[in-house]
């Protein structure tokens, strides 16, 4: 799910103002199905027919106010964007790199899926699973400019396989689902980014742990995940190839953290002992 929330949206500057915060608002929100609202008969004949087809799927309104609240909250939960709902309106907005989303929301959905068999006192029994999806089409503009920077698409699925649970799980689910990608690509859009300081200790020919340049004042908190990135300049533009990840360990400064390394040890070590420009970016 992670990848459909970051297909085709990697625009990712290259160190404008490191890690510095910016203002995220929503703006126009839209449901497509607003307007069909089934009544509580319309969901039972529903739930009745899968019951016979072992298939039922319906669109769920009354969650719309839900699925916006997660939408705001996805908007909230990134590393470097602030959740600021005055910049929907753009008179008085001065700084780059500050946000405007227009939400469609495309569906909230509650599937199930039912199978019978019988007990060997030929007793009848019903098992049913639910799906739970939400989705979403958002429209990024730059809040000073009004330019559109990007359209993208989110989506959340949420499941239930106990026979004690509900539609109504599994779409709460989904919606919590919804909101964490959307926070996963305000992330990916402006990760954190940071500079190995020194290798903090090592076995053999692999690095183990490393001090990096980021701590408690840009955002840093242990189980951060990092990847490092080799560097090269291609026609005047760098380009990163990544080589390891690290995990912060400990944050133990306003600019310092100590990372082990989880993958790629043996390249970050060969790569600091050669004096290569690396480049640390967090990641999902």
């Amino acid at each position: 799910m992670i990848a459909a929330v970051m297909c085709s949206i990697l625009f990712v500057s290259a160190q404008e103002g490191r890690n510095r915060t910016y203002r995220v608002s929503l703006g126009n929100v839209q449901y497509t199905h607003h307007d069909e609202k089934m009544s509580a008969g319309e969901v039972v004949g529903k739930v009745i027919a899968g019951a016979i087809t072992g298939q039922t799927s319906v669109q769920v309104t009354k969650y719309e106010e839900d699925v916006r609240s997660a939408i705001i909250k996805g908007l909230s939960g990134s590393y470097r964007f602030r959740y600021d709902d005055g910049l929907s309106s753009l008179d008085h907005v001065v700084d780059e790199g500050d946000i405007v989303v227009d939400a469609l929301i495309t569906n909230i959905q509650a599937n199930s899926s039912s199978r019978s068999w019988k007990d060997k006192d030929d007793k009848t029994h019903v098992e049913t699973w639910y799906t739970g999806v939400a989705e979403a089409a958002l429209s990024i503009k730059d809040a000073k400019t009004g330019e559109v920077i990007a359209n993208q698409g989110v989506r959340g699925q949420g499941s239930t396989n106990s026979m004690f649970s509900t539609g109504d799980q599994a779409i709460r689910d989904a919606i919590g689902r919804l909101s964490s990608n959307i926070s996963a690509w305000l992330n990916r859009y402006r990760p954190l980014q940071a500079n190995i300081l020194e290798g903090a200790g090592s076995k053999k020919d692999k690095q183990k742990e490393v001090y990096i340049d980021l701590g408690s004042s840009e955002g840093a908190f242990v189980g951060l995940l990092m990847g490092v990135y080799g560097v090269k300049i291609v026609a005047g533009r760098e380009a990163r190839t990544q080589i390891g990840r690290l995990r912060i360990e400990a944050v133990e400064g306003v600019d310092i953290s100590r990372c082990k390394v989880v993958s790629g040890g043996k390249e970050i070590k060969a790569a600091i002992e050669n004096g290569e420009k690396l480049s640390v970016l967090s990641i999902d």
